[in-house]
């Protein structure tokens, strides 16, 4: 179950995620995902606890909404990097194919 703090701790790494995919370090970027990951899998496990106060609803919904702005920002700077990276590595498949066809 998604708490109040948990779902706090996730806004704050990706607060961070969204900064390091700014600056482009890719290693934080990665780092800090895994941890989200962990975290994100713990709120999926079925824990029994009390129902959530409205105000505590609404508090969930206004820090589930900031994360998945969040990642949208952050894909935003992700994917042209990514799709950048998917060229270099499918060149050079390509490239060392060739290579391997003709002897090069």
């Amino acid at each position: 179950m998604l708490t109040l703090d948990t779902a706090r701790t996730l806004l704050s790494l990706y607060r961070q995620m969204h900064d390091a995919a700014e600056a482009g370090d890719w290693e934080a970027l990665a780092d800090l995902e895994r941890q989200a990951s962990t975290l994100r899998a713990l709120a999926e496990s079925p824990v029994e606890a009390a129902a959530p106060s409205e105000e505590d609803t609404a508090e969930l919904q206004r820090l589930i909404a900031d994360i998945l702005e969040l990642d949208r920002q952050i894909r935003l700077h992700a994917e042209p990097a990514l799709e950048s990276t998917r060229k270099l590595i499918s060149s050079s498949v390509k490239g060392r194919a060739l290579r391997d066809a003709y002897g090069g």
